[in-house]
């Protein structure tokens, strides 16, 4: 058995119970070595692993098809990728994708706090993160509809914000082969579920 001494005082801790994070704090930890980044919700620290095959596919996919229906309505707002936060004062997310309104960027300013349309693709290592705690805190921050792409139950779960009983939730609706997947927020935008995972899956 090998003993392995603790750090006088552990640069990063999981637990909120041991600390909790501000953001400048957030932004002063050490990036981690393999490809993972940190996330922080409510002052509460995440590690998201990097992402598995075939994940720069489909963005790559997704991107085009989104970015041409952008540009061919008049370029009501603008696409982002990682790096590009969301952020508040306790909390940061990296979303894979994200449109954000020309309307919602004026409203708010320097700060991005919230986007029109965020879009997650699982992996195996972050699908259930990504599909709980992930997703109900872009639901706080007013995200108004969710992507949730799962190359492995070639899906894509479209949510949208609603309110029920003073309460805002998810209303889910998730589409399989053969079909074709629509956004609300951006009306006539479309993704077929065949030709998004055509070869990948």
């Amino acid at each position: 058995m090998q003993v392995v001494d603790a750090p006088a005082t552990s640069p990063v801790s999981f637990s909120p119970l041991v600390r909790q994070y501000t953001l400048e704090e957030f932004w002063a930890l050490p990036e981690p070595t393999d490809r993972s980044h940190y996330e922080l919700i409510k002052g509460y620290l995440f590690m998201v692993p990097p992402p598995d095959w075939p994940h720069d596919d489909v963005d790559a996919r997704l991107n085009k098809s989104l970015v041409l229906f952008v540009a061919s309505h008049g370029d009501p707002g603008k696409v982002y990728h990682p790096q590009a936060p969301i952020y508040t004062d306790d909390t940061y997310l990296e979303p894979d994708m994200m449109y954000v309104s020309n309307t919602l960027a004026e409203k708010m300013g320097k700060r991005r706090t919230s986007a029109d349309i965020v879009f997650e693709y699982f992996s195996k290592s972050s699908a259930i993160y990504d599909h709980t705690t992930k997703a109900d805190t872009y639901l706080a921050l007013g995200v108004q509809e969710l992507w949730l792409i799962d190359s492995d139950g070639v899906t894509i779960e479209v949510r949208n914000r609603i309110v029920k009983e003073n309460f805002p939730v998810w209303e889910i609706v998730r589409y399989g082969k053969g079909e074709v997947a629509e956004s609300r927020v951006l009306n006539g935008w479309r993704v077929s579920v065949d030709e998004l995972f055509a070869g990948l899956v």
